[in-house]
């Protein structure tokens, strides 16, 4: 078995891609500190948001405060679907400005799901792809993804699509992980990225992963959870605000787990363990950006004529024009 110790993968267009990323979300509230820790202290290069989690200005201020050259991150957010069709582009270039680059490393359509009021919508999610794909073809982006995509909505996109897509974004841990559909993406080249990875930290105190852990002197059951998932070639986006456990989460190319061990990880999904649930999404489909923030955000530095409690103010986007981004 691949011992995993590259810190890499690389994807079906030969592009680098960190096999741990930081996750952001806007659930639990935004922590400046934390986000700056992982990318100085923790060294972490990845980190995945969307923008759908209304965070991406605040992380671009974050990557600015860390002072890691934007050359050696690698930056993921998403397409939210009412950006659809030839909305595309703008939706991009807007996501580039709050996070203060005018390029992205990955980019994700966010979910299948559209709009209600999308009359055609298998049309409009040919012409979204194909407006993923120009972007990658202008270099605007060096990857391009999906999330959420089952095996028939990847088939779908099969059909039309030039590219495919590099990265398939899922909820996949111990307790609920489609491995057809990984198997189905592995064959077809496309990297399957775990978010969730540690189910919400819900089920970490299972008599089997523990078990598994004591085999492992000074590893605990989130990592490995997270080297279950490494060591079946994904990449993974842990979330946390405690800065221990973000450093723990990197330290996880040390060791191997058997066989024995991978095969009662694989034993332990149910469809009942599911984290996230997106069966409702239609009814959530038109709510602002980053609506379960709620104010929360913690830790923000003050900017010269600019209160920290501002922070829902339009962003200057760091001088960047329309015309320097794309």
């Amino acid at each position: 078995m691949d011992p995993c110790t590259s810190f890499s993968l690389t994807l079906s267009n030969n592009l680098q891609i960190p096999r741990v990323g930081l996750g952001t979300t806007h659930s639990s509230g935004w922590y400046h500190d934390t986000v700056v820790h992982a990318l100085t202290r923790g060294k972490y290069r990845m980190v995945d948001t969307a923008k759908r989690y209304g965070v991406e200005e605040l992380l671009g201020q974050a990557i600015e405060d860390s002072k890691i050259d934007r050359s050696q991150l690698f930056l993921c957010t998403k397409l939210w679907p009412s950006d659809c069709g030839k909305a595309v582009r703008e939706a991009a270039r807007k996501s580039c400005a709050k996070l203060k680059s005018d390029y992205l490393d990955l980019y994700m359509i966010h979910m299948p799901q559209l709009p209600d009021w999308v009359s055609n919508q298998k049309e409009c999610r040919e012409e979204t792809w194909r407006q993923m794909e120009l972007l990658y073809e202008d270099d605007h982006v060096r990857s391009i993804g999906v999330s959420n995509y089952s095996q028939s909505d990847i088939e779908e996109l099969g059909e039309f699509a030039s590219i495919m897509p590099h990265v398939n974004q899922i909820e996949y841990h111990p307790w609920y992980h489609d491995r057809r559909l990984k198997e189905f993406c592995d064959d077809l080249g496309i990297l399957t990225m775990a978010y969730c990875p540690l189910a919400k930290g819900r089920y970490l105190e299972d008599e089997r992963l523990s078990a598994i852990a004591a085999r492992h002197p000074g590893k605990s059951a989130a990592q490995i959870c997270l080297r279950w998932n490494i060591q079946q070639g994904n990449a993974v986006v842990p979330k946390s605000t405690d800065f221990g456990r973000i450093s723990e989460n990197m330290q996880i190319f040390d060791f191997e787990l058997s066989q024995e061990d991978m095969r009662v990880l694989d034993g332990m999904a149910s469809k009942e363990f599911k984290v996230v649930d997106l069966s409702d999404i239609s009814n959530k489909m038109n709510l602002p950006d980053g609506y379960k923030l709620k104010g929360r955000v913690f830790g923000l530095p003050a900017r010269e004529n600019e209160p920290t409690k501002n922070c829902k103010k339009e962003p200057e986007h760091n001088n960047l024009t329309q015309s320097a981004i794309f």
